[in-house]
This record gives structure tokens, C-alpha cells and sequence, in this order.
């Protein structure tokens, strides 16, 4: 306070206005805070413009999203359409010459109607890396060939035309590999014979020795070969083809005779060989089969012109005198191996042959083929006398 008395008029006006703002703020509701103050005062229009915005990029989104998919599934569309190949159609023959870009052999497909559209095929060809793969030559192709087949087919190159061969029932190694090499071009019948004579491949045949002759083995049928057939190929398909046809044979007698396969193909081609007339292989069979079963020599003639080295149609009684395990006038038996190739019929002849006690049989020499059977020696002499007039 002031000595005087009087208080200072500056204190005394502070004093006035903090009292004006007490009563102010007593009569003054609570005040919002800053934020809710600006959102109080913000007008209504900004808000709802904002949800506005919102939508809008929203729907933006969803047709840009919508636009995209029916992009993408008429890209899709469009992309099997392009390349789709259409209704499988006829054949048509197709040249590609040689050193013909993948634009060029394209552009055939399409003349030929074998693809719909060249620059498809060329597209997909090119980008599956076949580009250089396709070759030159002539086809036979289906129009609107699927696209996966095609390509194979092309890049395989052409199918040769096949060869028919027809190897006789009763051939021998020798005559096989002979009349291979005249049908087939450039078929080598050294090689033939190497794999069936010299180093023989081994067949799976109960009863034959590794190393023999595939004498007998090598089914004599009729083969379709391409050109390009190697002697082992053609030699596997023909030891494929006996080992079925042995299959089919009911070999039980065989084995009650203790007779093993290939025993039994040895018989057969001794019955191929001497047989001119079908109804005859049983009953040469059963003749081989007494004999076998008495101890007596077989005195085959076929075997003995197996064993010349020239094939005589008339047999002297020098020639029976031949030293070679195949002489059957010297040696009791079967041969070593069988003397030809024999076919289904004499197999089975030779596993069931006629139940007969034939032991001797005489060509008849009259033209027709056949032979006189007989169980006596006597009869054997009787018979031989009459075809001899």
C-alpha cells in the first residue's frame, strides 16, 4: 500500500478486470476443444462432399476392374479362336521340299487345309522351338490336324512305304538271308547271317543252347518292313514271331516224351522239309517219334542235303555216307539243330503227331507229292518197288 494511504490506480484497475473475467467465465459455458470446434464450425457441405469423392473413386475402380476382364476374356476368346484348328477333316497329301523355311511350310499346311491360319501355326511353332525341327518330304496329314500331332508327325519326317516280305515255310538261314537282301534295298545279308549263324543272338527257347544256330528259330512268315529294317531288327521280329507261335502249341505230349521245345522245333523242320502234301506232317511226325522212341536211326534224307554244301534234289548213296552229326542214315537221333524254318502247322504236327505205328514212309513219285507209310520193313521194300515203276 501506499504510505498515503491510497492504493496504487494501476493495481486497482488490474484488480477490476480480473474480476470482469471471473464473472465472464461463470456465465460462459465450457468451452469445445480446439478440434471439435473446428468441426462444429465446418460446414455441413464439406462433409458430404468428401463421402461424394469417395464413391466416385470407388465406382472409378470397379469400371476400370470390369473393363480389364472383358479385355482379358476377349484376349482369351481371340487367342483360341487364333490358334483353335478346327473339325478334324480328310487326308491330303503334303509336300515340304527341302531346305523350306517354317514361313514356307506354313504357308503349305494352310493351302492344303491342314491348319486354318499359316501365321498361327508359324507363331506357336516358332515359339515352342520347333522352328527348324519340321522336314522336308511328303505326308499324308489330316486337314485341321491338331496342332501337338502335326508338329510329331512333321518332325519325325516322312513314313517310309513299307516292304512286304514273305519268308516260305521251310527256308533256311541261308535262303532267308538270300532272298532279304534281293527284296529289301540295301539289306545286308552278311549281317543277317552273322547274327543267325556266327554270333548268334540268344533266343528264349527251353531246350536251345547259346551259341547255336538260330536255324528253326527265325519264323518264316509274312513281314511288313520299312527300307530302312536292320537284319537285328528283322531277326528280333522273327524270333518274337516263333516264340508265339510255339505258344500256341500244345507241347504236354512233348514233355510226357521228354521232348523239350526246341526239340520240337528240330522235328518240325525235319516235317517241313519232307512234307509236300499238309494232311502228310502228322504222319511223318509219328514216323520220327517211333523211331525216336525205339533207338532207331531217323535215315532222313533232308537232313543229310542239310549237310552238303550244295543242295542236291536227288540224294546218291555216296551222299548218305556224308560224315556230319546231321547224317541221320549214321547217326541215332535228332540233329544237332533244326535243318529249316519251320512254320505253325509242322510245329504242332511235330508236338502231336498221328498216333500210328508207322516206322518207314517212300515218296510215291507220281506227281502227287505223297508217300506210302508202312509199320514192316517188308512192306517199306514193297512200297519202295512200286514207286520205283
Amino acid at each position: 500500500m501506499d504510505p498515503d494511504g491510497k492504493g496504487d490506480p494501476r493495481l486497482g484497475d488490474a484488480e477490476e478486470r480480473l474480476q470482469q473475467l471471473g464473472r465472464q467465465d461463470e456465465q460462459r459455458p465450457c468451452e469445445r476443444a480446439p478440434a471439435e470446434a473446428d468441426r462444429a464450425q465446418r460446414p455441413r457441405g464439406d462433409r458430404h462432399g468428401r463421402r461424394t469423392s469417395r464413391v466416385r473413386v470407388r465406382l472409378i475402380f470397379l469400371v476400370l476392374f470390369v473393363v480389364v476382364a472383358v479385355l482379358f476374356a476377349g484376349g482369351l476368346g481371340f487367342y483360341k479362336w487364333y490358334f483353335h484348328t478346327g473339325k478334324l477333316g480328310g487326308k491330303v497329301h503334303v509336300t515340304i521340299p527341302p531346305g523350306a523355311t517354317l514361313n514356307t511350310i506354313a504357308e503349305i499346311l494352310q493351302q492344303k487345309g491342314v491348319v486354318p491360319r499359316a501365321r498361327a501355326f508359324e507363331i506357336r511353332a516358332s515359339g515352342d522351338g520347333h522352328g527348324t525341327d519340321l522336314r522336308a518330304g511328303t505326308y499324308v496329314l489330316r486337314q485341321n490336324e491338331p496342332y501337338d500331332q502335326l508338329v510329331a508327325t512333321l518332325a519325325a519326317g516322312p513314313q517310309q512305304a513299307a516292304i512286304k516280305v514273305t519268308i516260305p515255310e521251310g527256308f533256311t538261314v541261308a535262303q532267308a538271308a538270300a532272298m532279304l537282301a534281293k527284296t529289301i534295298p540295301g539289306f545286308s545279308a552278311e549281317s543277317y547271317l552273322e547274327l543267325a549263324v556266327k554270333h548268334p543272338i540268344a533266343p528264349k527257347v527251353v531246350g536251345y543252347t547259346p551259341g547255336r544256330t538260330l536255324e528253326g528259330l527265325l519264323f518264316p512268315a509274312t513281314y511288313d518292313v520299312l527300307p530302312s529294317v536292320t537284319a537285328r531288327q528283322f531277326i528280333e521280329r522273327q524270333l518274337a514271331a516263333c516264340k508265339n507261335a510255339l505258344a500256341q502249341v500244345d507241347l504236354s505230349r512233348a514233355r510226357k516224351a521228354n521232348l523239350t521245345p526246341y526239340d520240337v522245333t528240330i522235328i518240325a523242320s525235319m516235317v517241313e522239309r519232307e512234307v509236300e502234301v499238309p494232311s502228310e506232317r502228322p504222319l511223318v511226325a509219328a514216323v520220327i517219334w517211333n523211331r525216336l522212341h525205339k533207338g532207331m536211326p531217323l535215315q532222313i534224307d533232308a537232313t543229310v542235303e542239310y549237310a552238303l554244301p550244295q543242295y542236291k534234289p536227288v540224294l546218291t548213296y555216296q551222299d548218305l555216307k556224308i560224315q556230319s552229326p546231321y547224317n541221320t542214315y549214321l547217326h541215332a537221333g535228332l540233329p544237332p539243330t533244326p535243318i529249316a524254318n519251320p512254320g505253325a502247322a509242322s510245329l504242332k504236327a511235330a508236338a502231336g503227331p498221328a498216333n500210328v505205328d508207322y516206322l518207314y514212309y517212300v515218296a510215291r513219285n507220281d506227281g502227287s507229292g505223297r508217300h506210302y507209310f508202312s509199320s514192316t520193313y517188308s512192306q517199306f521194300l514193297a512200297d519202295k518197288q512200286k514207286a520205283a515203276q
